[in-house]
């Protein structure tokens, strides 16, 4: 049916439903064939050409293809007779996988028309798939505690085939553990099974090897093995055993840290975890057993890790544990006995008992110090112990008792010597090696004042300043006093004497403390010049000790008193006579003074002063500096005056310096006048010759007195180093023999003075005193010893000194030891039970020492304990020894077997000490205590019958048959107690199972242990053992249910719980704790979607569920318990995920014909387009739709199958491409939509021609340009695209004169560039107009043509022509020598070829060659050539005169021609000879001063018209757009020029150009021709281009208006384009570079111009311009400040404001005189500055275009 556009929009709906309705019957009626999977290549499939009504010749033709959503190449047609064959292997489990429907879907297309046809190949399903299991071997691991029935989840096979090729069926190799539980029909969801039969046995069978086999349903069978490896788990049913029950070890005490004791083992006969051992030590273990071993938890070495003391604990009892890790772990017992060895490793113990440590250096020999107690906590030879004492002491030890000393003061003692002892007491034990131990006493010697305070010295010397401040100190004493305390505090005072009439302390004081010596009073050195006197130094002692110092003060000098000078100079002037003949050193006389004061302060200078006024002449005497003495320095003369006088000045040397001052009047005496002498002068020659004496006599005595006191400071130094020999030396003496009294107490000892000397060190005083009258000893136990005591008296009594030889002193020393050791076998001893009352008896201490009970006080007697001092008392009154506080022998002496307290009775007066132990009986007062009141056992209920535990027995604190224990445990029907006794002292206690346990029955059993000791009465103890029994895991968890169902939609959220299952566990604790989790057998799909918590058992989302991908779900889950080995429990979750509309659906894109040519017929197929969505239902139903506004439809060739069409015309050049959006939209709610985006090109086809931007270009060359020089660039576009659009361009060939158009220039045929390719002459060829042709490469090709007027630019290439007859030769011209100033005598003319600046000549006279400077009579017209007179002639001038004439153009550079005239002057009278040239141009020259007076009117007119025309201008300009700075709206206006092309022929009409930033521009020009009509403007008229008066008729050329060549061709060249001019004809019109007019007019003053006859050009107006996008051009096209018209006195000045000035911008034109600008310009002479203009350019360099 053919369609077309234009009908109706009812038939187009009509035709729709019927394209629709043929869809619909073609998609009921496709084509369904069918073909098994694994089919051979070549398969026949069916014809598909003939069922699709195609004849098979038409196949290739008609472009027969097939296409296909799944792999294309599985089946392909041949096009020769149409059959569809299989091409390649079809696998229909590789493309429908588990899908019950499996087919392939194929497009089958054609051209010619273009069909479409939808063919359906089913692939039919064979049994080409065994079962597979997921694995060939599958492990599982029982424990052979497994309880019967327990099923353990078998994975099935799969079969990738359907139906009944996938009907599985298993059976199980025979054996005779297990079965296989098959599930029926109806239970899929249920797993294979493996049902225990038989209990396991893993000590008869660890491995069992099952097959499991599956056969599928097809034919032939197929089928699948895997091979089941069960593993039997072992169960914890036996405990860890140890070789004995009971070791023994010895170890030695202070081992090193890491010592083995005992290496243990113990065996399990279990395997794996149930036989690996952990050792350690029972839980009972003390924390001193904890603290000292270590058990290595893997070996079972027991080491030691902390210090073991014999002293501390002799033996060690450790319990250990040996604990399998099964659960419950089971343990097996032993005991370690460690018996500890004794090593001497303790050092003696010293005590000291100070009495009296502060004793007075007087104190007598024999008298005790402290008393010493040592003790070794070792036994044997390492406990035995001896003392001894650091040497050079003036101490002894003193043995009372065994191991008892008394330190005894041996010799006498001296503070000041040694004012302390370090007494150090070594003890050495007896062991191997000994150790030893020291301590020390630090004794005090007390001072007692024996010594008087004494002085460094026994005199001092101090040297005081006279005059001193009172109260000022001297100097201070000190006195040291060796004794201490209040016996060395000093005091000071004054031996009391008189000094002369006054007391001593009227002069000093001494400060009682300190010992400051202080003057009381100035001193004076000339009243008393030394001061002796004495100090005393007493201590405080009782009785006090004193001495004395002397003090011998010297009262040193000090300036205080002036010179004296001595009568007659003392009272008045002291006057003498001189000889004037006197010659030099005569002395005159002696001035004489003296100073109270002594040494330097007494020491005189005498200097002679200058009298006052003196006129500094040299004075006739002198005085002698020390002397005093005045005499001559020369001889006197006549003018010396008579008198003189002469004034000393006389100056101690003290600090500061006193004088006096001496008049001496000296009278000259003539020869033979009796000098006149006064008696007082003669008098004093005596005194003063004596105190010449007295100073000599002074400074010896100084010399002295200084030698005396460097004497006596040498001799005290010598005597203090010479000083007494050492106090470390012995003086000689005889030793005095010290004995005591008859008494013999050592306070009553007798000590005479004595010094000993004993080898080095300072002297000793040894001395020893025995002689104890002991009374008769106590009655008790010891008398038999009594006789010894009495003969050791004996020995004591002998008295020896330490000066008798070394065999004395070791016979001395045997005795004592002997003594000491009779002593201490004879101590007292009594005994007392523990725990007696307060004030029990024990025994009369008193009369067994053999002391009296009313000695006890006076002999201050006392009772001392290394123990507790409280417990025991002796009653002062009766002697009798008590219990005085709780005796706790256990607390005493703990487990030891001897407790004893030992006593020490001290009595003095004389000092006794005794010995007396008091043994402490024990008593049944400790039961037995366990070390925990309750013991618990935790034991596993499947523990074998007779397995023992361990138990921890009592301890008693009692000793001997007090301690023996007994234990009885209480009945009941599970434990026996089991004693082993290796001694009664050791026994290992141990609970032995006989009933097996039953967690279920009984959890706990709570028993009774007593212990009973051996004591009267009988004291028990009791321990509660607590047995928890453990369990055993034997229960796995069970779900509620076997299987769930779950219904949950696809997408749910991560995290959405899908269900929670929950199963239950009989057992308890960790074997009931269950633990979830997916089956191993489970898909590893099942893990990607799903999660399980382990705890909780809820399953969660975590992977997104899709309905399409899948739609249901098999878990399976276990339950897991945490017992070892663990058991579990399965359950089945059924998942079916629900469908939702989360599929969008897709669209697929098959292009057929891309791109799409743009003259491509309505209806031609673009491309075909299928769609599907994965939903179902409604949500999988799918309607398309395009995006609106495109030339395409869809039209639905078969369900979900359409072809994109094309629905109408395409324009490339409109739309190049179309992004044509399919977008495919679902059913669902809400609706999904997919969209595909086809990309339809627009191939070009050649329909477009190029076009030039303009009709017509205007091109400016310069002349004699470089042959091949670039002028211009055409550029054509075309609209089209590729070859199509591909421009090339060629010239228009056409004849230019005799010459062909391509001699003159060239276009390249790709770029378009124009080439000139000769120089251009203007003066042969002013405007040069061609046409370029531009054509595309399209088929067929498409062109157009351009028109380019080339305009020749004139350049300085002719030099100025002269006119006859100046050309020929000479001018002559005759001259009335009587013609006044300014008279013209003839005119130089010439042309030039060029145009412009170039053909602007200006004339100037050259000066005659040999000219003397003389100024010429004669002048030349710079612009007019005209010769005339500058002043009178008069004689002087020469009668012919010769005028050279200079013509020059204005060009660059500069072209001259030069022209002779000869003058000839003539007197009056005389006819003047003119030639015929000269006379013949008389009647032109009058014509052209017409033709100058019509131009000046006519310039006048014009430029009155001009100003009109700015004025309106401006005024219509500021009437005009409100904004300067943009271009006003406005209708294009068409600026043309003439047919010739001319800008001289121009004509401008209103218009506004734009360039850029900036106001509004307005390009002037002058044009003003008739001609002919132009192209019109933008509304398409054409009229003509005439410049229109004020009266608005056409203005025609004036014939009588006439200017020179040269004129005409400055205005020509004065056209040319500006850089930066840009003329916009509005908004949104085109916009072309255009040239702008500027005069080329030179500065005015120069001279004017005036045109030749015959030579004009056709203008009327001339137009300036002046603005800020112009600037000012300087050299040629300069526009000039004022411009003269040729030929008249008006000039034009145009005035322009600078840019930034605020008045209007526009131009001024006015008019003046050409005197008044010459009088201006004189002003500004040397002001004006000329501004750099850009350089014009007058050609346009078009390569841009």
């Amino acid at each position: 049916m053919l369609y077309s556009q234009r009908k109706s929009p009812g038939s187009r709906r009509l035709l729709l439903l019927l394209l629709l309705l043929a869809a619909w019957e073609a998609g009921s009626g496709q084509l369904h064939y069918s073909v098994p999977e694994e089919a051979p290549h070549g398969t026949f499939v069916g014809r598909i050409a003939q069922d699709l009504g195609l004849e098979p010749a038409e196949l290739v033709p008609r472009l027969f293809r097939v296409a296909s959503r799944e792999r294309g190449d599985l089946l392909e047609v041949n096009l020769q007779n149409g059959i569809l064959f299989v091409n390649s292997r079809l696998d229909r489990e590789e493309l429908c996988g588990r899908s019950a429907e499996c087919s392939l879907h194929l497009e089958v297309i054609v051209d010619r028309p273009l069909q479409v046809f939808h063919v359906e190949v089913e692939v039919r399903d064979v049994n080409d798939n065994p079962p597979v299991f997921p694995a060939t071997q599958k492990n599982l691991f029982i424990p052979e505690s497994r309880l019967l029935d327990s099923r353990l989840p078998l994975e099935g096979a799969s079969d990738a085939d359907i139906g009944a090729n996938a009907l599985l069926t298993y059976r199980l190799s025979p054996n005779e553990y297990f079965s296989l539980d098959v599930p029926a029909n109806d239970e899929q969801v249920k797993p294979l099974g493996l049902v225990l039969r038989k209990p396991l046995d893993r000590e008869e069978a660890p491995e069992l090897y099952l097959w499991l086999t599956a056969t599928d349903g097809g034919k032939p069978e197929l089928t699948g093995t895997v091979q089941l490896l069960i593993t039997v788990l072992d169960a914890n049913d036996n405990a860890p055993a140890f070789g004995r029950t009971l070791y023994t070890a010895r170890l030695s005490e202070n081992v090193p840290i890491g010592t083995m004791v005992i290496p243990l083992n113990a065996s399990d006969l279990d395997e794996g975890v149930n036989g690996e051992i952990m050792y350690s030590f029972s839980s009972d273990a003390s924390p001193d057993v904890k603290s000292k071993f270590h058990i290595d938890s893997v070996g079972g070495d027991i080491a030691v890790i902390g210090d073991i003391d014999y002293e501390e604990r002799k033996a060690y009892k450790i319990q250990v544990e040996a604990s399998d890790k099964g659960f419950p772990p089971l343990a097996g017992h032993c005991t370690v006995l460690v018996e500890v060895l004794d090593m001497n490793d303790n050092a003696p113990q010293l005590t000291l008992t100070s009495l009296s440590l502060l004793i007075s250096e007087d104190t007598q020999p024999g008298t005790v110090v402290t008393l010493l107690n040592v003790f070794d906590r070792d036994s044997g030879n390492n406990g035995q112990v001896t003392c001894s004492l650091s040497p050079d002491t003036p101490f002894k030890l003193v043995s009372t008792f065994k191991n008892y000393y008394s330190l005894v003061l041996e010799s006498s003692l001296d503070r000041e010597s040694v004012s302390a002892y370090q007494v150090v007491v070594t003890a050495r034990d007896g062991g191997s090696p000994p150790l030893w131990a020291t301590a020390s006493v630090s004794v005090e010697v007390a001072d007692v004042n024996d010594n008087a305070p004494t002085f460094a010295q026994a005199e001092y010397t101090v040297f005081v300043k006279e005059n001193n401040a009172p109260g000022s100190h001297i100097f201070t004493v000190r006195a040291w006093d060796a004794d201490a305390q209040e016996n060395a505090r000093v005091s000071y005072a004054l031996v009391e004497r008189r000094v002369g009439e006054r007391a001593l302390s009227s002069y000093v004081s001494v400060h009682a403390e300190s010992g400051k010596v202080h003057a009381l009073q100035p001193l004076d050195r000339e009243e008393l010049e030394l001061l002796r006197f004495q100090v005393s130094a007493r201590d405080a002692g009782v009785p006090a000790l004193g001495s004395n110092v002397t003090l011998q003060v010297f009262v040193l000098d000090e300036n205080d008193n002036a010179p004296a000078l001595l009568a007659p100079a003392g009272g008045g002037a002291l006057s003498e006579a001189l000889w004037r003949s006197a010659g030099v050193g005569h002395v005159v006389t002696k001035v004489r003074a003296v100073d109270a004061d002594s040494g330097y302060n007494a020491w005189l200078s005498y200097e002679l002063q200058p009298p006052a006024g003196a006129d500094g002449a040299r004075s006739p005497f002198r005085v002698g500096l020390y002397t005093g003495e005045i005499s001559t320095t020369r001889a006197l003369d006549e003018a010396d005056a008579p008198r003189q006088r002469l004034l000393v000045l006389v100056k101690d040397h003290g600090e500061p310096a006193l004088t006096a001052t001496a008049t001496v009047l000296v009278s000259l005496v003539d020869s033979g006048q009796e000098p006149k002498t006064s008696r007082v002068s003669l008098g004093v020659v005596g005194p003063e010759a004596s105190l010449v004496d007295v100073n000599v006599y002074l400074i010896v005595a100084i010399c002295a007195v200084s030698s005396l006191l460097v004497l006596t400071l040498v001799l005290y130094v010598a005597l203090r180093c010479w000083g007494s020999p050492t106090q470390g030396a012995c003086a000689p003496g005889k030793p005095v023999l010290v004995c005591s009294s008859a008494v013999g107490s050592w306070s009553y000892s007798q000590q005479r003075r004595q010094r000993v000397c004993s080898g080095e060190g300072p002297p000793k005083t040894d001395l020893m005193a025995f002689s104890p009258s002991l009374p008769q000893g106590p009655t008790s136990t010891t008398d038999s010893r009594q006789d010894l005591l009495r003969r050791a008296k004996g020995i004591l009594d002998m008295v020896i000194t330490w000066q008798r030889g070394p065999e004395t002193r070791r016979l001395l020393l045997s005795l004592l030891l002997l003594a000491a050791w009779e002593a201490g076998s004879g101590q007292l001893r009594y005994s007392v039970p523990e725990e007696a009352p307060h004030g029990t008896f024990v025994g009369r201490i008193a009369q067994d020492l053999g002391l009296e009970p009313a000695e006890l006080v006076p002999r201050l007697f006392q009772v001392a304990s290394r123990e507790r001092g409280d417990l025991l008392e002796v009653n002062l009154q009766n002697g009798i020894l008590f219990v005085n506080s709780r005796l706790d022998r256990e607390e005493l002496c703990g487990r030891s077997a001897e407790c004893s307290l030992h006593l020490e009775v001290i009595v003095d007066r004389p000092l006794q000490v005794f010995h007396v132990e008091v043994e402490v009986r024990d008593v049944n007062d400790n039961p037995p205590v366990f070390s925990l009141k309750e013991q618990k056992l935790f034991i596993s209920e499947s523990r074998v019958l007779d397995s023992r535990f361990l138990l921890e027995g009592a301890s008693d604190a009692d000793i001997g048959a007090n301690s023996l224990l007994t234990y009885v445990l209480h009945s009941n029907d599970y434990f026996t107690l089991n004693v082993n006794s290796k001694n009664k002292e050791n026994k290992q206690l141990e609970l032995v199972l006989r009933k097996s346990l039953d967690r279920e029955d009984v959890p706990e059993h709570s028993l009774l242990l007593m212990a009973t000791d051996g004591g009267k009465p009988e004291l028990t103890g009791s321990l509660q053992v607590l047995v928890t029994v453990l369990d055993v895991n034997d229960n796995a968890p069970s779900f509620e249910q076997s299987e769930y169902e779950v219904r949950i939609f696809e997408n749910a959220d991560n995290g959405t719980m899908v269900i929670r299952v929950n199963a239950s566990d009989c057992d308890e604790g960790a074997n009931g704790e269950v633990s979830y989790s997916f089956n191993s057998l489970v898909p590893p799909v099942v893990m990607e979607k799903f999660s399980i918590d382990a705890n909780t058992g809820a399953i969660e989302i975590r992977g997104n569920l899709d309905f399409e991908q899948k739609t249901l779900y098999k878990i399976r889950v276990d339950a897991t318990d945490s017992g070892h080995p663990p058991m579990a429990g399965h359950c089945t979750v059924l998942v079916k995920v629900l469908d939702r509309n989360d599929n969008a659906p897709r669209v697929a894109l098959t292009s057929l014909s891309l791109p799409v040519q743009e003259d491509a017929q309505l209806g031609t197929i673009i491309a075909l387009i299928s769609v599907s969505d994965l939903d179902s239902g409604v949500n999988g139903q799918v309607t398309c739709s395009l995006t609106p506004s495109v030339p395409f439809k869809l039209v639905s060739t078969f369900k979900n199958h359409y072809s994109l069409v094309l629905d109408s015309a395409l324009d490339r050049e409109s739309v190049s491409a179309y992004e044509v959006v399919v977008t495919a939209r679902d059913g669902g709610s809400p609706p999904l939509w997919a969209t595909a985006s086809v990309s339809v090109e627009v191939a070009d086809v050649n329909d477009n021609a190029p076009t030039f931007a303009q009709a017509e270009y205007t091109v400016f060359v310069k002349e004699n340009n470089a042959p091949g020089s670039h002028i211009f660039t055409v550029r054509a576009r075309d609209a089209d695209a590729q070859d199509n659009a591909r421009v090339s361009y060629a010239l228009v060939e056409r004849r230019v004169g005799e010459r062909a158009l391509s001699s003159y220039v060239s276009v390249h045929a790709e770029s378009g560039k124009v080439h000139a390719l000769q120089p251009l002459d203007r003066e042969e060829l002013e405007l040069l107009r061609f046409q370029v042709s531009a054509r595309d490469a399209g088929v067929p090709a498409l062109g157009s043509n351009v028109t380019l007027q080339v305009f020749v630019l004139d350049e300085n290439d002719n030099a100025p022509a002269l006119l006859a007859p100046a050309r020929g030769g000479a001018l002559s011209e005759a001259l009335w020598r009587s013609a006044g100033a300014g008279h013209v005598v003839t005119k130089v003319r010439a042309v030039d070829a060029d145009s412009g600046y170039n053909a602007w000549l200006s004339y100037e006279l050259q000066p005659p060659a040999g000219a003397d400077g003389a100024r010429s009579p004669f002048r030349v017209g710079l612009y007019t050539g005209e010769i005339s007179t500058t002043r009178a002639l008069d004689e002087a001038d020469a009668p012919r005169q010769r005028l050279l004439v200079l013509v020059k153009d204005h060009g660059e550079p500069a072209l001259t021609a030069t022209a002779t005239v000869l003058v000839s002057l003539v007197d009056s009278g005389q006819e003047p000879k003119t030639s015929r040239v000269s006379l013949g141009v008389v009647g032109p020259e009058a014509s052209l001063v017409d033709v100058n007076v019509y131009l000046i009117v006519a310039i006048c007119a014009v430029s009155s018209l001009l100003v009109l025309t700015l004025v309106l201008y401006v005024a219509l300009r500021c009437w005009g757009s409100p904004t300067q700075g943009a271009c006003a709206p406005g209708k294009p206006v068409l600026v043309c020029s003439s047919a010739v092309g001319s800008w001289s022929y121009s004509q401008q009409r209103r218009q506004r150009v734009c360039s850029g930033e900036g106001p509004p521009k307005t390009d002037l020009m002058a044009f003003s021709p008739g001609l002919p009509p132009c192209p019109g403007s933008a509304d398409g008229l054409r009229e003509p281009c005439t410049f229109l008066d004020s009266a608005a008729k056409p203005r025609q050329s004036n014939p009588d208006w006439r200017y020179s060549a040269s004129l005409r061709a400055g205005m020509h060249s004065s056209v040319h384009l500006e850089e930066a001019g840009i003329l916009r004809a509005g908004p949104g019109g085109p916009d072309q570079q255009w040239p702008t007019v500027s005069s080329a007019t030179p500065e005015p003053e120069a001279g004017e111009v005036s045109p030749p006859v015959g030579a004009g050009v056709n203008s009327n107006s001339w137009t300036f311009k002046y603005g800020p996008g112009n600037p000012k051009q300087s050299g040629p096209g300069e526009l000039p400040d004022k411009f003269i018209i040729p030929g008249s006195p008006a000039i034009i000045s145009i005035r322009q404001e600078p840019s930034n000035s605020q008045i209007d911008k526009s131009d001024f034109i006015t008019f003046g005189k050409k005197e008044e600008t010459k009088k201006k310009k004189k002003k500004k002479k040397g002001n004006k500055t000329q501004e750099k203009k850009e350089k014009g350019n007058s050609t346009t360099d078009n390569s841009d275009q």
